[in-house]
């Protein structure tokens, strides 16, 4: 196995090539396609379709946007962890899917790049979803990990023969501390999650915010002390920030 990372429009993305085909880690952002592309044709020099299965370890848009496009291009399986319905239904879900990709574009926006079409299906038709410690089809040394906590689904994939972990957006880091992600909509759920991360002391952890780190159980505690408790998304900022502005008018 051969590990491949490269700079995606916002995330990192994390590629692993075998003999007999590869696997996206994440379904990237829907802008993400041509430096994929480019990728397998000048540095792999395999063709495109060689990629065999995309995972998705959550709905977010640098998560799950170029998914449907690279299934349709390539063929290309899209694998997913076990859900009972779509991440973004109805009314609220469909706000949520606009604000989300709002969110991506500012971040986007703070690392210097251009603004660029990023919608996706708000609906992922994938061709499998995985229950927690599945071996994903085609690619058995790696399993599926379920860590909800910034959204309801996350998965992690865990390779134990290489001691490498991808922790998509379960960690991320600021002013080089290790921090919980925005938006947290389980905080019971996230700091499970994180708990099961102590188990891999010293794999090799893959995220898509943060370069490749060693896992270390004491950066892990630290962050389930610090991680929070009650949710913090994108309702509860805009109401927050509601209640701020009626707080100053009444004292203007």
């Amino acid at each position: 196995m051969k590990l491949h990372t490269f700079a995606g429009y916002i995330q990192n993305i994390h590629l692993v090539e075998y003999p007999h085909g590869c696997m996206l880690l994440d379904g990237c952002s829907k802008v993400d396609y041509d430096e994929i592309a480019w990728f397998f044709k000048h540095t792999l020099k395999r063709p495109l379709s060689d990629l065999k299965v995309v995972m998705v370890t959550h709905m977010h848009p640098d998560h799950a946007g170029c998914a449907e496009y690279l299934r349709k291009k390539t063929g290309a399986k899209i694998l997913t962890g076990e859900h009972d319905s779509h991440w973004y239904k109805g009314f609220k879900g469909r706000f949520a899917h606009l604000a989300d990709m709002s969110l991506a574009l500012w971040v986007a926006g703070r690392l210097g790049k251009k603004r660029k079409n990023i919608w996706y299906p708000a609906k992922l038709n994938a061709c499998q979803t995985l229950a927690d410690n599945s071996s994903i089809p085609g690619f058995e040394d790696w399993k599926v990990i379920i860590t909800p906590g910034h959204t309801d689904r996350d998965i992690s994939l865990v390779n134990h023969k290489e001691k490498m972990l991808y922790v998509a957006d379960l960690i991320v880091k600021v002013k080089k501390t290790l921090v919980a992600p925005f938006p947290v909509y389980l905080p019971k759920e996230y700091k499970c999650s994180l708990t099961k991360i102590l188990r891999f002391e010293g794999y090799s952890m893959l995220m898509a915010h943060v370069p490749m780190m060693t896992v270390k159980s004491s950066e892990i505690e630290s962050l389930i002390a610090t991680a929070p408790n009650m949710p913090a998304t994108n309702m509860v900022a805009v109401r927050n920030r509601i209640k701020r502005f009626i707080k100053q008018m009444k004292f203007a």
